[in-house]
């Protein structure tokens, strides 16, 4: 081989050492574990004639938890997601193992879109076409059953 050719092979394995050494000492960002107390908070919501009790996730870390790592969710219980401002915000199923409806909820409280949501998969982003300000997860099914539709009030909402 020529000295070219091994110089090239040389300063190549050095990049990739070097890549494979940055790469590999970076922490990777972890969420927090079902057992950290973020989701602590629970409020009463009454949509129509019914009283739900739901966790609040108000913050970034506690709506990128979410309901993830759950086994399962009381049957008029769920979580409520609040955001700072109007906007479209997309929600996922990773690690989600709960089948869940989610209601979209606009600036007046009004819900604006309802969407049943598939467990445990990452592709499928949910969201309406219009902008919302929070959204209430549900056992799936749970708004069908209970007679609640687009266009009905959330009172309760902070």
């Amino acid at each position: 081989m020529s000295r070219k050719r091994v110089s090239y092979l040389i300063f190549l394995l050095i990049i990739i050492a070097g890549v494979f050494f940055f790469f590999k000492r970076r922490p990777t960002p972890k969420l927090p574990k079902p057992s950290t107390p973020l989701l602590e908070q629970k409020i009463t919501l009454k949509i129509r004639d019914k009283e739900i009790k739901v966790e609040l996730a108000d913050t970034p870390e506690k709506r990128a938890l979410g309901l993830m790592f759950r086994q399962s969710l009381e049957e008029d219980s769920g979580m409520l997601f609040v955001f700072e401002r109007e906007g479209i915000y997309p929600f996922w199923m990773k690690n989600t193992k709960i089948p869940l409806s989610i209601a979209y909820i606009d600036k007046n409280n009004v819900i604006i879109d309802i969407l049943e949501m598939v467990p445990n998969q990452e592709v499928i982003r949910y969201s309406p076409s219009i902008p919302f300000i929070a959204a209430l997860e549900m056992n799936q099914g749970w708004f069908l059953r209970n007679g609640i539709n687009i266009g009905d009030t959330v009172y309760g909402i902070p």
